[in-house]
């Protein structure tokens, strides 16, 4: 069997997958959140920080606790600071990382898990130390510390912040700005070290050995060691081990005289990895980073000739490692950069040069600091060159593709069907097989008849015509079968309704999506800071929604609007490529406008966004709301006038035309959606004057609120709203409070949840079970909660 160490680390992986899939395990669920605690453990790693509030240098120490697998990451609050292989005693706070609670949202908790970090201890105190330093890591520390503190002299401190992460793996003091960026346009890949630097570093260094007439074995060994040294300083992630790994069995092949197989050293590499941490099957970093050597070295031979040879093998091998990659996408990310395939031919052939120029830095600026400052423009000038094409692809339209989240059998089939790709592809067993079977012309010519084949020359001479012809329609065949896993990952199947309350903390941010549309009322929180970046982006992108045809804001408290004017500043700085067609205010009196709601009005006519006000009786029209019209109708209806709607039909019940208040909450704007024999009554924060004009209306219009299927709970679970007169009229089946988990004002009240338990309406909570979501197929409808168990489906 061809490569069977190969086929061994699939099974092992696989098996791996599954066995962390059926019996999940959370190895530090019942530590102390913010307990202080006393542990002891040996130093494995140290770096210096940023603090993100002080701004100052902080040393972070890394442990392995003493008598347990797993690390913690200790935030030290003394001078004093530990050598590399020490046992050391500290007390501190401790402080657990987060898990998720919203789709798409980043997962800290499972991240660190990965690496075996369980927790941090801030403002740690060392109470003790023993034991000895081991040399080796602790030298190769000191070095890295000395090379920063060359580059920090040479170099202007956003280049060195950029090259301390490219050259040392240290990306701690890179602005978040360009990780962002480099992120956005699929370049962040060159900020980690890889096979990238091995092959700049290690073959140089070899070749140069060998140059000299050493021996074969020594100047593999002298370079593999080199190697792993550097590894060692720059912290030895996942790509830089399987990047050494691979170079090490590169180098011994050519000492034993045996041939290299890149696939075998990979298969290798990732037994080690998996045998050491298996989670890492689950790390995005190591999936990517194996992905990209499987396009090289699996996918890419599979291309025709004529594709992956000559002036297009750039191009080739950035689209092979696309393809593989594609799944771990949909899976952490749910965007693909479209133009990193090209935008990488501009920046990879310049990464040798901007080591080199590094080198040079650092090696003369450590003996005269001006001549290293002249090389470092080396430097200056490249990553100028790298920021000034990312800037170019955030201008291009359609340069980030939204394309959501795949499910785990999406992924699976598109796997097996490009296996299928590569056995069709050039020198594939497959296509041996179909071409060289006794009969097979007859039954390939059912497919294309051979008179079409002549008209299009395929088919010249009679004695050649067979080969020719089948060798055509295995390729159609090979290439059909990519395309359909293309599709099969891709392709998302959307309900008649869907409506999900996201976990945004002590705030509001509803995202309604029913056939192509997009709505999302309100987005804002007081507990989370940036709750646009780390909860609204990511839950759209997870649903790949790349542009909201309206956002309806209900009013202008903060805790319903700020994550809209940071989505709006995003929009202004191309921070993120999801854009808003249309905000929909309340159409109140302008002496009740406040600051926020100006500041609305003005970040949405400087971004070009158009801005509607509505008013009770008006209809909300969402076929008019659609992706690729440039149109918007809002509708007025008189009060007690006979509504009709079909399929998804949204109405504003309040506030009044023109409502004059000093309190926001009150003129909240409240919507109405039908859809089929659903019903959903959204409230906002509504209060007081608007609560009373809203039960005016029902009393006028009872038919509309008969059988109603939800309601969003006014302010986040408020006991001096939703009375039981209120809810006496409405009698929900279901009723949604967000509100964030311990929050200072205590919400939902005690009374008001019993109110809601006593008209015999379930509810549901996102400070308990995080995002919420209802869906609708035709007249099923089911509700799931991010944390929970989701509900089984009921009928309307």
């Amino acid at each position: 069997m061809k490569r069977p160490l190969c086929l061994f680390t699939i099974l092992v992986a696989a098996a791996v997958l599954i066995l962390i899939n059926v019996f999940p395990q959370d190895f530090y669920s019942d530590l102390p959140d913010q307990a202080n605690i006393t542990q002891t453990g040996e130093v494995i790693g140290k770096e210096i920080k940023l603090n993100s509030y002080s701004g100052e240098k902080e040393l972070i120490v890394k442990i392995k606790l003493l008598d347990k697998d797993y690390h913690a990451l200790v935030y030290l609050s003394s001078d004093f600071e530990p050598d590399i292989g020490q046992i050391i005693r500290v007390s501190g706070e401790c402080r657990c990382f987060d898990s998720a609670r919203n789709p798409g949202e980043f997962d800290s908790r499972s991240y660190y898990r990965t690496l075996k970090i369980a927790y941090r201890m801030k403002n740690a105190k060392v109470l003790g130390v023993g034991g000895r330093k081991d040399f080796i890591k602790e030298s190769m520390y000191d070095l890295k510390m000395n090379i920063e503190s060359v580059m920090d002299s040479c170099m202007e401190p956003e280049d060195a912040g950029i090259m301390k992460a490219i050259v040392l793996g240290d990306k701690n003091e890179i602005d978040d700005e360009i990780k962002d960026i480099y992120k956005r346009n699929g370049i962040i890949h060159i900020i980690a070290v890889s096979g990238l630097h091995i092959s700049l570093i290690g073959l140089s260094l070899y070749k140069l050995l060998r140059k000299t007439s050493l021996w074969t074995l020594p100047s593999a060994m002298i370079s593999v060691t080199v190697m792993y040294l550097y590894g060692v300083m720059c912290g030895m992630s996942t790509s830089a081990y399987r990047a050494i790994m691979m170079f090490a069995v590169r180098l011994l092949a050519d000492v034993i005289g045996r041939t290299y197989d890149m696939l075998s050293a990979l298969s290798l590499s990732a037994l080690f990895l998996l045998a050491e941490q298996p989670l890492y099957i689950t790390n995005s970093g190591f999936l990517l980073s194996f992905g990209a050597i499987m396009g090289i070295g699996y996918v890419l031979p599979a291309f025709p000739e004529f594709i992956r040879k000559g002036c297009l093998k750039p191009v080739s091998a950035s689209l092979a490692i696309s393809i593989v990659t594609l799944p771990v996408y949909t899976s952490y990310y749910y965007t693909f950069p479209v133009f990193s395939v090209f935008l990488n031919l501009l920046i990879l052939p310049l990464m040798g040069v901007l080591m080199l120029g590094a080198m040079l830095s650092i090696f003369v600026g450590a003996v005269f600091v001006p001549a290293g400052q002249i090389l470092g423009m080396i430097d200056h000038f490249i990553l100028k060159w790298f920021l000034i094409c990312c800037n170019a692809g955030d201008m291009l339209p359609a340069g980030t593709w939204y394309i959501g989240h795949s499910e785990e059998l999406q992924i699976a089939v598109y796997q097996v069907l490009l296996v299928l790709f590569v056995m069709l592809g050039e020198g594939g067993y497959l296509r041996r097989v179909v071409i060289e079977i006794k009969g097979q012309t007859g039954c390939l010519r059912g497919i294309v008849s051979g008179r079409t084949c002549k008209s299009i020359g395929l088919i010249s001479k009679k004695g050649d015509s067979d080969k020719r012809y089948n060798e055509y329609l295995v390729s159609i065949i090979q290439f059909c079968t990519l395309i359909l896993g293309l599709a099969i990952l891709c392709f998302r199947c959307h309900p008649d309704l869907k409506i999900t309350a996201v976990d945004v903390g002590q705030g509001d941010g509803i995202v309604i999506e029913s056939k192509g549309m997009n709505i999302m009322i309100d987005g804002g929180s007081t507990s989370k800071k940036n709750v646009a970046k780390y909860q609204l982006v990511p839950f759209l992108s997870y649903e790949g929604i790349g542009a909201l045809d309206a956002v309806i804001l209900t009013h202008e408290d903060e805790d319903h609007m700020s994550g809209i004017v940071q989505m709006m500043e995003m929009m202004e700085e191309r921070k993120s490529n999801i854009r808003i067609r249309n905000l929909i205010l309340p159409d109140i009196d302008d002496a009740s406008k406040g600051d926020n709601y100006k500041l609305l009005e003005t970040k949405a006519a400087g971004l070009g966004i158009r801005t509607f006000y509505v008013k009770q009786g008006d209809e909300i029209n969402p076929a008019a709301i659609g992706k690729h019209l440039n149109v918007f109708s809002i509708e007025s209806h008189a009060a007690g006038e006979t509504w009709k709607y079909t399929g998804l039909s949204i109405k504003c019940i309040g506030p009044v035309s023109k409502m004059v208040t000093d309190e926001p909450n009150a003129y909240s704007t409240i919507l109405l959606i039908k859809c089929g024999d659903f019903s959903g009554l959204f409230t906002g924060d509504v209060e007081s004057t608007g609560q009373d004009n809203l039960k005016e209306y029902i009393r006028q219009n009872p038919d509309e609120f008969r059988n109603l299927t939800l309601l969003k709970v006014a302010h986040h679970g408020s006991g001096y709203t939703t009375d039981e007169e209120f809810l006496d009229m409405v009698k929900p089946r279901i009723s949604l409070i967000s509100c964030g988990v311990d929050n200072r004002y205590g919400h939902p009240h005690k009374e008001l949840v019993e109110r809601l338990e006593n008209v015999g309406t379930q509810i549901f909570r996102t400070d308990e079970s995080g995002a919420i979501t209802v869906e609708l197929h035709r007249d099923r409808m089911s509700v799931d909660t991010f944390l929970d168990t989701p509900s089984p489906a009921k009928s309307l």
